[in-house]
């Protein structure tokens, strides 16, 4: 993930984060709007009236056997069966089916609109009752109030079939139109009855929020202010309701409209079985993931818990290439937190600056937490199946290994330590291992071109024995490369440098990065902030 920053520093209490971690999360997938369950009653209904009204009033059999009134009957009847099939099948999202269930909303309109203005008003007699169209208005607008701005959208379209429907007939059936002042009479309330739907639905629901529309089923979170956006989604801070302490919540971008109901089950599966993997991670160098979830609208989401710190891509482009003795003690964190995610078979794919944070927790500074296991791949899983997101590739190309460049299907924790000589690169020089404008060609190079040493990149002095670590994790085969992140932290234990201690990153965090300092201070709470809880 593309890390937004900051995040700050609270984490929950060992006893509670080992409940949350091991805790199944509840993971339902959004109920179909009510009014897609009476697709079928509405179509007896609609069956019923018209077979009432042509033996209570025989003289109203020539409306109905008019060929333009019929082929709109047989489109309602069509589009009901098609809904129908829709909902029983769950051929497509509940999102999906409700603007559809909407799109019907219009078309039965227009049909109730054609039926009724086929009978002319008379221009010399008041113009009593109301038109059936405003009640059908009302009655979708109950059934689905939780999308206020949708029911007025489609209830002012509803509203308007019955003058489009008058005049169809005024022209082809030559009626003579009355005054105006009783034309608009039945319309006017059509539209009244639109607004007066619009208008329960902000009172049960409320105003829609511009962004992450339907997040409001995530669990008892408030959502206080946005901390950024990356390439799957983005991450807010936020707050429990019956917690205390403050978390960070990502939502996971949606999948796209066209996926069906069963696609979205599995997807919901393979979130839940890789979510749970991550969530048992319990190194003090991975970030805690405390919850996990779908939104009604099938948008996965993460609550992990809140940092106070920078990333290294900011450390890096901020402050330039970091001395060798703070590079080693960044690196001995990092395998701490990819150790144990390899001993679960659970391979990070992303490792890169922006996904590695460097914090004040407590009172140490420097403490590496290792974020986004989003991308992660499961080797450990009942299958191979697993949760990367459509339109999203695994990796970054400033810092994939080539096996995951070359699309290899067995990948595993060397692929991680090849990252991990990327970003150690990164570190020491302050610039990439391969640079080009093409991402394709960077991805290219991992795979074909020899490295640089990093001495060359630079004129801060390297140690020979961290060059070849790091050149090591660079090789092109696995095999070559170290055979785990507990081989290279022992590689640079045994290194001859002077320690990087707590004294010399208190005193460079308070020269720096202060309490004030901008790059690590979270954004102002918004006054009106949203609370999400999940079905």
């Amino acid at each position: 993930m593309d890390n937004p920053e900051p995040f700050s520093g609270t984490r929950i209490p060992p006893d509670e984060a080992t409940r949350l971690h091991h805790a199944p999360a509840r993971v339902e997938r959004k109920r179909p709007p009510p009014f897609s369950r009476l697709f079928l009653p509405i179509a007896a209904l609609v069956l019923v009236v018209i077979a009432f009204q042509q033996i209570a009033q025989p003289d109203l059999g020539r409306v109905y056997a008019d060929p333009v009134i019929r082929l709109v009957t047989l489109a309602v009847a069509l589009a009901t069966a098609g809904l129908v099939a829709a909902f029983r099948y769950e051929l497509v999202l509940p999102s999906t089916l409700a603007m559809l269930g909407f799109a019907f909303e219009v078309l039965v309109a227009f049909a109730i609109a054609l039926v009724e203005t086929s009978v002319p008003l008379a221009a010399d007699r008041p113009v009593l009752g109301i038109s059936a169209v405003g009640p059908w208005i009302l009655f979708v607008g109950l059934m689905m109030p939780e999308r206020p701005r949708w029911t007025l959208i489609a209830g002012v379209v509803a509203a308007t079939t019955w003058p489009l429907a008058y005049a169809i007939n005024e022209a082809r059936l030559g009626f003579v139109p009355p005054h105006w002042t009783r034309l608009i009479v039945w319309p006017g309330i059509n539209y009244a009855m639109a607004i007066l739907a619009w208008l329960i639905g902000q009172r049960l629901f409320g105003p829609p929020h511009e962004t992450v529309e339907a997040a409001d089923e995530m669990g008892k979170y408030r959502l206080l202010a946005p901390i950024g956006a990356g390439g799957m989604g983005e991450v807010w801070k936020a707050s429990h309701e019956m917690l205390a302490r403050q978390a960070a919540i990502k939502l996971v971008r949606p999948l796209t409209k066209s996926t069906t109901s069963r696609q979205m089950d599995l997807w919901v599966k393979r979130f839940r079985r890789e979510a749970n993997v991550i969530a048992g991670l319990q190194s003090p160098h991975t970030i805690y993931l405390y919850d996990f979830g779908v939104s009604r609208d099938g948008q996965f989401y993460y609550v992990m818990e809140l940092l106070d710190g920078i990333s290294l891509q900011t450390l890096i482009a901020t402050f330039g290439p970091q001395p060798a003795s703070r590079v080693r003690a960044i690196l001995r964190q990092v395998c701490a937190s990819l150790e144990e995610a390899h001993q679960q078979s659970l391979v990070h794919r992303d490792l890169k600056p922006s996904n590695v944070m460097l914090c004040k927790l407590a009172l140490q500074h420097d403490f590496v937490k290792v974020l986004d296991f989003g991308l992660a791949k499961c080797a450990a899983c009942e299958d191979a199946t697993q949760i990367t997101m459509e339109g999203v590739t695994a990796g970054t190309p400033g810092y994939i290994a080539p096996e995951v460049a070359l699309g290899e299907p067995m990948v595993d924790g060397r692929a991680d330590l090849y990252a991990l000589g990327c970003v150690a690169y990164y570190l020491l020089t302050g610039t990439l291992v391969f640079a080009d404008s093409n991402p394709m060609t960077v991805a290219l190079k991992h795979v074909q071109a020899m490295p640089e040493p990093p001495s060359t990149r630079t004129e801060l002095p390297i140690p020979h024995e961290l060059e070849q670590i790091i050149m090591q994790c660079l090789e092109k085969k696995p095999s070559d490369r170290p055979s785990s992140a507990r081989e290279i932290a022992a590689m640079l234990d045994a290194l001859d440098l002077p320690p990087w201690t707590e004294e010399d990153a208190a005193l460079w965090w308070e020269r720096n990065l202060p309490a004030t300092s901008t790059l690590r201070m979270l954004p102002a709470t918004i006054t009106d902030p949203r609370t999400l809880e999940r079905v």
